[in-house]
C-alpha cells in the first residue's frame, strides 16, 4: 500500500483538476491525466494495466506500453503525495470517496430525492448544493476521450435529472413565479423532456396564465410530432385537461397553515471571540452544546426548525413546555465541563404568535420580533415578550416568576414592545440594560439616571486617571453613545482650559475605520465632556483576561491598532496612552483605537 495522500481533492465536474492541502497539483500530460481519470471514474474499484494500455492508447500502444504506464502511475504517486495503490495486475485510487466531487453530488442527489416528498424545502437546500459543485461539462479537457464517453453521459444524464427533481421541490413550497423565466430557458434547452414542460405549465397556472401554459403544451405537442411522430405522455395530457378545466387541485399546495406555537430562539454571547481564543477546542464545545439544546428541546415536546451556526430556533405548542426547555438549558450549560473554554453564556428568547408553517419552516413576525428580543438579551438571560409572559402567568406553572423590564422600541418594529425576564431558582437575576437602540427613560432613583446636554447618561462602563465612561443615549437620533466626563480637578486647571478645545478638533478630525469617532465635546463650569461612538465589544484588556489570542487574529489586530496609530501621526495628534484598556472592539471582533488622553 501506498501512503495514503493528505487533504486531497478531485473534481471531475468540469475540467480534471486535483488539489492536495488546497493547493492545485499539476497532473502532466494528457495522457496521463487519462490514466487518473480511468483510476478517478473507477474508485474503489482496480483498474487492470491491460484495460488501462486499451483506453489510453488503443491500437497505436507503444513497444514499451507497460514501461510507459509504470512512469505515468509514478509521476501521479509523486504528485498526489501517494493514494494510488498496486492490485494484482492493476492499480486503484485509494482517497476517501467524498474527495471526489463527482462522488458528493451523487451523494447529495440521493438524499435530496429521498427528502422530495416529505421535506421538499430541505430536498431543494441539498439539489442546489449538489448543483453548485458543476464547473462545465464532465472531463471537460478529455471531452472526445472514447473511454470516458459513457461517464460523460450517465454525470450528465444525473445533473439534469437532479434540476428537474429540484424545480420540482421549488414547485412545492411555492416558488412558482420565479421559476417561470428559468423553466422558459430549460424547455427550450431540452424540448424533449416532458418534464420540463409539464412543470412550466405548472408554474405558468399557478402564476395566473393559464392561456401560457396551454400554449406551452401545444408547443410540445408540436415538437413531439415533428421530431418523433408520437403524442405527448399521459401525465402532460392529464395536466392540460386539468388546466382547461381549472382543477382545483392544482393549487392545494399553495395555501398557508398557520399554527399559533411558542418559539424559542437561543444563540452563545460572543461567540466570535471564543473562535478567536480557542479555536481548536469550540467544535467540540459547540457539538456538546447542541446536544444539549437538543436533547432539552426534544425532551419537552419542541422540535427544532432551523440552526444558525451557535444557536438555534424551536417551535412548541405550548409555553410551558418551552420555557421548561429555556430554564434547563440555562442550568444544564452553567454546571458543564468545557475544558479550557469559559462558560457558555447562551441567550434565549422566547415569544408565542401565529406562523405560517411550510415545509418544516416557519414564517410570520413572531420570528422577526423574536429575532430582536434575542439581539437585546444578554449571556445567560431568557426574554419573554409580553405574550409569551401572559400565557406563562395564565399556565399557573409554580416555580417561576417573570419581572418587566419595562417598554422598548426596537429597530424593524412597528410599535413598542413590553420585554419581561425569566426568573427561576439557579438563574442569574441581575444583568446589563438591554441591548437595544432606543432605551426607555431611565427608572426613578437610578445612579446614572440625569441628563448631560442632551445625552441621558445610562451605567458607568470604566475610568480612569482623568475621567469616568458613561453608556449614555442620545435622544435626538435614537443612538447609544459613550460619554466621557472628565473629573472636576482637571476642569479648571490652565494647562487643561488651553489645550482641551485645540486638542479635540483635531481628534475630532480623524476619520479612520479603525478610530472610535468623536461626535461631540465641550467645556463648562460644572466639567468637560467627550462623546464617542459607543462599542458593544468591550475593551482588548477585557478580551485579554479571558486568554491569548491566535497569532492570526493578534497580527490582524496589530495591522488595524497600527495603521490608526500611523494614520493619527501623520495628522500630527499623538494617542499619550496606548495600553489594551484604550482599545476597543466591536461585535466582530474588530480594533478601534479611543482615549487619545486629550489636554491630559
Amino acid at each position: 500500500m501506498s501512503e495514503e495522500p493528505s487533504g486531497i481533492h478531485v473534481s471531475v465536474l468540469g475540467p480534471l483538476t486535483v488539489e492536495r492541502a488546497g493547493q492545485p497539483v499539476g497532473l502532466g500530460g494528457p495522457r496521463q491525466r487519462l490514466v487518473l481519470a480511468l483510476l478517478v471514474q473507477a474508485v474503489p474499484s482496480v483498474v487492470s494495466a491491460d484495460r488501462m494500455i486499451a483506453d489510453v492508447w488503443g491500437d497505436a500502444a507503444p513497444a514499451n506500453r507497460k514501461g510507459t504506464l509504470q512512469t505515468y502511475i509514478s509521476q501521479l504517486r509523486s504528485a498526489l503525495g501517494g493514494g494510488i495503490v498496486t492490485s494484482g495486475r492493476g492499480y486503484a485510487l485509494d482517497v476517501p470517496s467524498e474527495a471526489i466531487d463527482a462522488v458528493r453530488f451523487e451523494s447529495l442527489v440521493g438524499e435530496g430525492r429521498r427528502r422530495l416528498d416529505s421535506k421538499p424545502k430541505e430536498a431543494g437546500e441539498l439539489l442546489r448544493e449538489a448543483l453548485a459543485l458543476w464547473r462545465g461539462r464532465p472531463y471537460a479537457d478529455l471531452i472526445d476521450e472514447e473511454c470516458l464517453r459513457a461517464e460523460i453521459v450517465r454525470l450528465e444524464e444525473l445533473r439534469v435529472g437532479a434540476v428537474e427533481d429540484r424545480v420540482t421541490a421549488d414547485l412545492a413550497i411555492g416558488a412558482h413565479s420565479e421559476l417561470v423565466a428559468e423553466l422558459e430557458v430549460l424547455t427550450a434547452q431540452h424540448p424533449l423532456r416532458e418534464r420540463f414542460r409539464v412543470q412550466q405549465m405548472l408554474a405558468l397556472y399557478r402564476a395566473g396564465r393559464q392561456a401560457d401554459a396551454l400554449r406551452a403544451c401545444q408547443r410540445t405537442r408540436d415538437v413531439l410530432a415533428e421530431e418523433l411522430g408520437i403524442d405527448p405522455s399521459p401525465e402532460l395530457q392529464d395536466l392540460e385537461e386539468r388546466i382547461l378545466r381549472q382543477d382545483p387541485s392544482l393549487l392545494d399546495d399553495l395555501g398557508p397553515h398557520v399554527e399559533r406555537l411558542v418559539v424559542l430562539f437561543t444563540d452563545i454571547e460572543d461567540s466570535t471571540v471564543l473562535w478567536e481564543l480557542y479555536p481548536d477546542q469550540m467544535p467540540s464545545v459547540l457539538a456538546e452544546h447542541d446536544r444539549i439544546l437538543n436533547e432539552l428541546i426534544s425532551s419537552n415536546g419542541g422540535s427544532v426548525f432551523k440552526t444558525t451556526g451557535d444557536g438555534v430556533c424551536a417551535i412548541f405548542d405550548g409555553i410551558v413546555e418551552a420555557a421548561t426547555a429555556a430554564v434547563a438549558m440555562q442550568r444544564r450549560l452553567a454546571c458543564a465541563d468545557w475544558g479550557d473554554v469559559e462558560a457558555l453564556r447562551v441567550r434565549c428568547a422566547l415569544d408565542l404568535g401565529d406562523m405560517e408553517a411550510r415545509d418544516g419552516d416557519y414564517f410570520g413576525p413572531v420570528l422577526n420580533r423574536s429575532a430582536r428580543l434575542l439581539a437585546a438579551s444578554h449571556g445567560g438571560q431568557i426574554l419573554l415578550s409580553a405574550d409569551a409572559q401572559a400565557a406563562l402567568v395564565s399556565s399557573g406553572e409554580a416555580g417561576w416568576s417573570t419581572r418587566t423590564l419595562g417598554e422598548f422600541r426596537f429597530r424593524g418594529l412597528g410599535r413598542p414592545q413590553q420585554v419581561f425576564q425569566m426568573q427561576a431558582e439557579g438563574l442569574p437575576e441581575e444583568f446589563p440594560p438591554l441591548r437595544i437602540d432606543r432605551l426607555p427613560p431611565p427608572l426613578p432613583g437610578t445612579a446614572f439616571g440625569r441628563s448631560v446636554r442632551g445625552y441621558e447618561l445610562r451605567e458607568r462602563i470604566g475610568g480612569g486617571d482623568f475621567g469616568i465612561v458613561y453608556r449614555a443615549y442620545q435622544p435626538t437620533v435614537g443612538r447609544e453613545v459613550a460619554v466621557k466626563v472628565i473629573r472636576p480637578e482637571y476642569v479648571d486647571q490652565p494647562a487643561f482650559v488651553r489645550q482641551f478645545e485645540a486638542e479635540a478638533q483635531l481628534v475630532a478630525g480623524l476619520e479612520h475605520p479603525h478610530i472610535v469617532s468623536l461626535y461631540d465635546y465641550w467645556r463648562d463650569p460644572d466639567g468637560a465632556y467627550l462623546v464617542m461612538q459607543w462599542l458593544r465589544g468591550g475593551s482588548l484588556r477585557r478580551a485579554l483576561d479571558r486568554g491569548s489570542f491566535n497569532a492570526e487574529t493578534a497580527l490582524r489586530l496589530l495591522d488595524q491598532i497600527c495603521g490608526a496609530l500611523g494614520y493619527a501621526h501623520h495628522q500630527g495628534v499623538a494617542h499619550r496612552d496606548l495600553k489594551p484598556g484604550n482599545v476597543l472592539l466591536d461585535d466582530e471582533g474588530n480594533a478601534f483605537l479611543t482615549d487619545f488622553g486629550i489636554a491630559m
